[in-house]
């Protein structure tokens, strides 16, 4: 059942505005839903709990975001009310950008840190001569930004929490083959085969024009 082209959703209250611009479940989620599809299908596809999932779509339900398009026995297919959606400048507080980002980078911060934090724990006492109680900050001498990914034999162990922070002077042309790059990365990790060793992993990549202290 395609989803018409023709028919842009107009969204009319702060609370479709939010739940369509919330940054984890909102516009990301939908696209699951193109095509009809269940709940638990998406959360395969975002690599989410089921149960998550499940209360989001709701959410997107209860907001007219999404409508059951099929019904298949106990399973049940959504599908989006549209896939173009306008969103009146009215509801969205674009002088205060934080507000639309905010929660999502809450989430991200916090659970960085509490992978530093464990990270700091589990490796200390083996490999810095620490006890675990306090955080050890060891200098190399080498840019932060210019350090390679960290070998799972060195003492810096596996999974070792990272950031990278680097502006660059790049043409627009240089800017998309850097995006396309980052995102066949992901893609070729994603579909390698799963070993025993693997663990979860998050990966944020974020890349805007200007500099990260605009004057």
């Amino acid at each position: 059942m395609p989803v018409p082209q023709h028919a842009p959703f107009q969204v009319k209250t702060l609370a479709q505005a939010e739940a369509l611009l919330d940054f984890s479940y909102g516009a990301r989620l939908l696209e699951k839903f193109i095509e009809p599809s269940t709940s638990s299908q998406a959360a395969h596809a975002l690599v989410e709990p089921a149960n998550r999932v499940a209360y989001h779509v709701r959410k997107l339900m209860e907001a007219g975001l999404l409508r059951v398009a099929e019904r298949q026995g106990k399973r049940v297919l959504y599908q989006v009310a549209a896939q173009t959606f306008h969103v009146p400048r009215a509801l969205v507080r674009l002088d205060e950008p934080l507000t639309l980002i905010k929660p999502v980078m809450r989430d991200i911060t916090t659970a960085y840190a509490h992978a530093i934090l464990e990270w700091q724990t589990r490796n200390a006492a083996d490999t810095l001569g620490g006890d675990g109680s306090h955080l050890i900050v060891q200098l190399d001498g080498h840019p932060q930004d210019d350090q390679v990914e960290a070998d799972p034999q060195t003492p810096e162990g596996p999974y070792a929490p990272a950031m990278r922070i680097r502006t660059l002077q790049i043409t627009p042309e240089q800017y998309r083959r850097a995006q396309a790059a980052l995102d066949r990365i992901l893609t070729d990790l994603a579909t390698e085969e799963d070993t025993s060793c693997a663990k979860k992993c998050t990966f944020i990549i974020m890349g805007f024009g200007g500099d990260l202290h605009d004057s």
